[in-house]
């Protein structure tokens, strides 16, 4: 996992993405476990989240919410 933040990049603690992507932190952290996102961790040791990690959320939540198992959902995010 890479620690490093580039000062550009806007990153967002667990706190806000969990509102701004409805998910719980435990399902966010689930799904950094199952390798869907990968966060970086601020100098706190504490994980900061991206907009494209956010998207990557988003998206996720979407495709469970079609009925798309974990599995399923590695595979076409692959692709």
């Amino acid at each position: 996992m890479n620690h490093d933040i580039p000062g550009d990049t806007a990153t967002f603690p667990i706190s806000v993405v969990k509102d701004l992507t409805r998910l719980s932190a435990r399902q966010i952290r689930y799904y950094e476990k199952q390798g869907l996102i990968e966060p970086v961790r601020n100098e706190g040791n504490r994980r900061v989240y991206s907009l494209n990690d956010i998207n990557r959320l988003k998206e996720i939540k979407e495709l469970i919410d079609k009925g798309i198992n974990i599995a399923g959902i590695k595979a076409m995010l692959e692709d």
